[in-house]
């Protein structure tokens, strides 16, 4: 059995790519991790670095030691989690959720994840694209629940689990809340709120604008998108957000609800994994009540839409 102790000095060294920054992550003396990197290539009988001058390099070995060490070092950690808490379902999962994703589906798969993991310390975060793949890679986060462009980055694995409509929306009373579809020209010296990282119907969106030759009065960038929708509201100009979350204020009469004249705009519903790292049973649990989610969710909208065809 390999030295764990060893292959936490050696991913240390691969993360930081330094034995210096390896030591200091550590807290151990350079020297310590020097001798350390020396001890499991001598135990595993070839070099897992090359030194050429101040510069390391990882061997073709190092590279296919990577991905075991990895599951080694994440399955010790789960294991002492589980045995300091006492039962399977203790232990700690963090998982990262887009903001319109968990308003819509946290609270039922919370429900259904407390079943199995009552006792399961739970960390729920904002999913910030620019520091997702840093995070998942680094075992700060386990999973990530995303709406919008697909997500790709080295070594993570994304399993697309819908496509959830996206539509314009503008305040009740303005010129095109009583049209059923907005062109590219109609939003012609408006301003335009859109969340910065907006799911995957931006490009499509300022294309044609583009191809239109429409310039707009302002773009507004956003993080939240509840902050966008009140904008809106207000009656401070347009956005593009997922239907399911104005669903309520459309009802009310507080938003009209637009499709794009080009053709549906959809957004991917994606989860994001680190493909080399070990699941735990409470994160696999917590993608399987995703994907039952939204497989329900698909199987009653084709109802809908089944139920409207045959009632005409």
């Amino acid at each position: 059995m390999l030295d764990l102790h060893l292959l936490k000095t050696f991913l240390a060294v691969v993360a930081g790519n330094s034995f210096r920054k390896a030591a200091e992550s550590l807290h151990y003396a350079p020297s310590t991790v020097t001798a350390q990197i020396q001890a499991l290539e001598a135990e595993l009988g070839t070099p897992v670095f090359d030194r050429v001058g101040r510069t390391i390099l990882i061997t073709e070995f190092g590279q296919r030691l990577l991905h075991h060490a990895r599951r080694l070092v994440d399955l010790e950690a789960e294991t002492r989690r589980i045995l300091s808490q006492g039962g399977e379902g203790a232990g700690e999962l963090s998982v990262r959720v887009s903001e319109s994703l968990g308003i819509l589906c946290l609270p039922w798969m919370l429900a259904r994840f407390r079943e199995q993991f009552p006792d399961t310390r739970l960390t729920l975060g904002r999913a910030l694209r620019q520091e997702l793949a840093h995070d998942l890679k680094q075992r700060g986060t386990d999973v990530a629940l995303l709406i919008g462009e697909l997500f790709a980055a080295p070594h993570l694995s994304v399993e697309i689990l819908c496509r959830e409509r996206l539509a314009v929306i503008a305040p009740p009373g303005s010129e095109l809340s009583g049209c059923h579809t907005v062109r590219p020209a109609d939003l012609k010296g408006m301003t335009l709120f859109l969340t910065r990282y907006v799911w995957s119907a931006r490009p499509l969106i300022e294309e044609a604008l583009l191809e239109a030759g429409v310039s707009l009065s302002g773009l507004v960038e956003c993080n939240s998108v509840g902050i966008v929708i009140h904008c809106v509201m207000a009656g401070l100009g347009l956005s593009v957000v997922p239907e399911f979350m104005v669903e309520e204020e459309v009802r009310q009469g507080r938003l009209a609800l637009l499709e794009w004249a080009g053709g549906p705009l959809l957004a991917p519903v994606s989860l994001v994994r680190h493909d080399e790292r070990w699941l735990s049973p409470a994160a696999e649990a917590f993608m399987d009540a995703a994907r039952e989610f939204f497989y329900a969710r698909s199987k009653v909208r084709a109802g809908q839409v089944v139920g409207s065809s045959d009632g005409d």
